[in-house]
């Protein structure tokens, strides 16, 4: 992954701070922050993930990530994998569920759940959607 490949940037320690609205001003759900939001951002201190071929990247879902297109004649293929605590139970329906659904690396089974300090925003519900997903509503091809 090199800079013509549109690699990903994050801005490091940024999980720790505000948690950004993704809805926009007509209150539809953009899988992204707003460009209000955005300039609240020191993006100075972005760094970008690059690598050579076979490399992986691991980030928190809180951390202000992005990258920029792939200016380049190769593919840049994603794999997304989550991995959460025991107690850490979905608030809204996963739009896509796999025969490794609520599979325990680690650990036992939950009997209490832990709920952090801080608000977090919820998606909205695309249980009854299929094929809409974060890419395709960012990509603007769907609006939910």
């Amino acid at each position: 992954m090199d800079h013509e490949m549109g690699p990903m940037g994050v801005i490091p320690g940024s999980h720790k701070g505000e948690i950004h609205d993704q809805y926009d001003e007509q209150d539809q759900w953009v899988g992204h922050i707003g460009e209000d939001a955005l300039r609240r951002v020191d993006l100075d201190k972005v760094e970008w993930l690059t690598g050579p071929a076979g490399s992986v990247t691991v980030h928190n879902c809180r951390t202000v990530h992005g990258s920029l297109p792939n200016m380049s004649d190769r593919g840049r293929p994603l794999l997304l994998h989550t991995c959460s605590a025991a107690d850490a139970l979905p608030l809204t329906p996963r739009p896509s569920q796999t025969s490794h659904e609520g599979r325990m690396i680690r650990a036992q089974p939950a009997r209490w759940v832990e709920f952090d300090a801080d608000a977090c925003q919820l998606p909205p519900d695309r249980s009854n959607q299929p094929g809409v997903t974060i890419f395709s509503t960012q990509n603007r091809e769907h609006s939910v």
